[in-house]
């Protein structure tokens, strides 16, 4: 006849090997969401910090919005071009454009990581204050962070060198522009501030399009947001205000010599093929031939 301990060590085993298999299982399924599962994959600062390797550019920097990015971040970027964290909290607007100032005084390219700008930044100082004094020439979303890169110019444009009064539909008016550099190299960035008015409040909202196009028509590069960097969308416009808007183009790293021209125009965000208007005979597809921009090598 089986004793009572007999029976409890079969039954004992059979649940630890149970246990055992469940806690198999769960981390084989965890791990399986770290490295397989994109649902459950980090931002890829080690691509961003790869992609700044790359670009090699001489004199950049690279803030991070929330500095509680240092650590990975710095995991993948040992080397280069120095970081910036910003700690936000306890920093005041005028503290905050006091520190942006200063770096961009050293550098002539910014890279910056957003990240959580609704909790760490909810005023938008930090973007509010690159879009004015700064070129914005790409932006993309890395998981939940945002990789954007930025050309700081040698001086601001303060005024417009040239006049056009163009208009853009209706309502809209370019009423000149500033072209910090006409001759680039591949891997620069062109630097272009705008000066818009509209004559009466703007329901739509409207992207800025910048296109670089080849003697052929082709399209060599282009950029596409809406005025001021996204945070100055036509629908704000005051009529007779003039509204400055920085915008950057970022030339490909193996673009060909030669003479290009930078096409302006405006269209619908709700309606892409929708563009404005433009007042000009030398207007193609309602794209106003800005500038021409000569790229060396």
């Amino acid at each position: 006849m089986a004793t009572t301990s007999n029976l409890q060590s079969p039954v004992s085993t059979l649940l630890i090997l149970l246990l055992l298999l469940a806690y198999s299982v769960g981390v084989y399924q965890s791990l399986h969401n770290l490295y397989a599962n994109p649902a459950y994959s980090r931002a890829d600062y080690r691509g961003m910090a790869a992609r700044i390797a790359a670009d090699d550019h001489p004199n950049a920097g690279i803030i991070l919005d929330a500095p509680n990015q240092w650590e990975v971040f710095t995991y993948y970027h040992r080397e280069g071009a120095p970081v910036y964290p910003l700690p936000l909290q306890g920093m005041s607007e005028a503290d905050v454009a006091a520190e942006l100032e200063a770096i961009a005084a050293r550098h002539d390219r910014l890279y910056v990581i957003y990240w959580g700008d609704a909790q760490q930044d909810p005023q938008r100082w930090v973007e509010r204050w690159l879009d004015e004094h700064t070129f914005k020439a790409t932006e993309e979303w890395v998981k939940d962070v945002r990789f954007v890169v930025y050309a700081v110019p040698a001086e601001p444009a303060a005024a417009m060198d040239t006049a056009v009064s163009l208009p853009f539909g209706p309502a809209i008016t370019l009423q000149g522009y500033t072209l910090h550099a006409d001759t680039l190299r591949p891997g620069d960035i062109a630097q272009v501030t705008l000066f818009w008015q509209t004559a009466v409040p703007l329901d739509a909202r409207y992207k800025v399009f910048l296109h670089l196009v080849d003697a052929d028509g082709n399209l060599a590069a282009q950029r596409d947001s809406e005025p001021g960097g996204n945070l100055k969308p036509t629908t704000i416009w005051q009529p007779g205000e003039t509204i400055t808007d920085n915008h950057g183009l970022l030339l490909p790293a193996d673009l060909p010599p030669g003479d290009y021209t930078l096409l302006l125009g405006l269209y619908d965000v709700a309606d892409p093929g929708a563009r404005l208007e433009v007042g000009a005979e030398t207007a193609v597809n309602n794209a106003y031939p800005l500038a021409k921009i000569t790229v060396t090598d």
